[in-house]
């Protein structure tokens, strides 16, 4: 993956500003239950020619087994077995990942608990860096910063700022495929921080951070839980094509790449049901036999939204990871399968 990722170095605004404790509507998740297109369970892939990425949209802390269908679908444990015996090239997550999903506020210690174990499950599946959201600072971002230490998942936003407006994590990325850069950027939607942190304004943001790349770019890749409305908005401020992944948790998941505008986008499954992979790179056909759907930056795309297999999950080192700091006071789903 070397070959691939130049990545800036990390640096954090380190804060223990306590914040006011907010959580995910939980209508608008009922909205994601409800609305959630088909689309196929996902198989075994094997072709070390294609340039894979692979993505999953917010999963909340609900490790044990997440989504609609709760233990019927999703989970840490078959995430992680999918990505253990499927490996892609590049491997990240767009947030919000870090709060809860239910109603009630749960206690910090098994929040941190949670988190903890998500970051551990992630390395595992070889996760390289993280979008961070601004619900994944509630209610602190020292306890972010905490549950996040020792992992060397790296933490990308773009328009996340102190109050000195520097950037609280990496504001950037970018590798080359085929001789063309892909930019890699990552924004969350303006809500309200401490006094010491702000989101800043997306347009503001994109602008100021596209400044020095738009000549060193192809495409640009914008990741996070943005409304079609922001991500409209986004797209005449640069002469470069986009491909937007991610979106609200009320819009449907794409099948397939969806072009808006004069721009792309992609969702997969949120919840932790399943995976968004993406080809990428000079090729015919993807790994499922189809055609580029989209030739994006002079690169042709293709693109699956799929969601994971139901049936037995084996014991994995997710599986371990969830047993030794039960984060859920639960057995893992493996275990009480058998």
């Amino acid at each position: 993956m070397s070959k691939f990722l130049a990545m800036i170095n990390l640096s954090f605004f380190k804060s223990r500003q306590s914040l006011g404790w907010v959580v995910i509507v939980f209508f608008v998740t009922l909205v994601s239950c409800v609305s959630s297109p088909k689309v196929a369970p996902m198989d075994s892939d094997t072709s070390p020619s294609l340039f894979k990425i692979r993505f999953q949209n917010m999963l909340g802390l609900e490790m044990y087994s997440a989504g609609c269908s709760m233990i019927a679908d999703g989970g840490v444990e078959r995430m992680c077995q999918y990505s253990l015996k499927n490996p892609a090239d590049l491997v990240f997550q767009v947030g919000p990942s870090f709060s809860p999903t239910q109603i009630e506020p749960i206690p910090s210690t098994e929040r941190q608990s949670k988190r903890n174990a998500l970051w551990k499950s992630w390395e595992v599946q070889g996760v390289k860096f993280y979008s961070v959201d601004a619900f994944d600072l509630l209610p602190s971002l020292g306890e972010f910063l905490e549950s996040h230490q020792g992992s060397p998942i790296l933490l990308l936003s773009s328009n996340l700022k102190n109050e000195k407006g520097e950037y609280l994590f990496t504001p950037s990325l970018s590798f080359t495929i085929k001789e063309k850069r892909i930019g890699i950027l990552s924004f969350s939607e303006v809500r309200d921080l401490d006094k010491k942190n702000k989101v800043e304004n997306i347009a503001t943001a994109f602008s100021e951070v596209t400044k020095q790349m738009s000549d060193k770019v192809d495409v640009f890749y914008i990741l996070g839980t943005l409304s079609r409305a922001s991500r409209d908005a986004m797209t005449p401020l640069t002469s470069k094509p986009i491909l937007f992944i991610g979106g609200e948790l009320k819009e449907q998941n794409s099948i397939d790449i969806e072009k808006q505008g004069t721009s792309f986008w992609i969702k997969a499954p949120d919840l932790g049901r399943g995976f968004g992979e993406l080809t990428v790179g000079d090729f015919k056909k993807d790994w499922k036999g189809r055609a580029p759907q989209a030739t994006i930056g002079g690169l042709p795309h293709s693109f699956r939204s799929s969601i994971l297999k139901k049936g037995k999950v084996e014991f994995n080192s997710c599986s371990q990871i969830l047993k030794t700091t039960k984060p859920q006071s639960l057995e893992t789903e493996a275990l009480e399968k058998k």
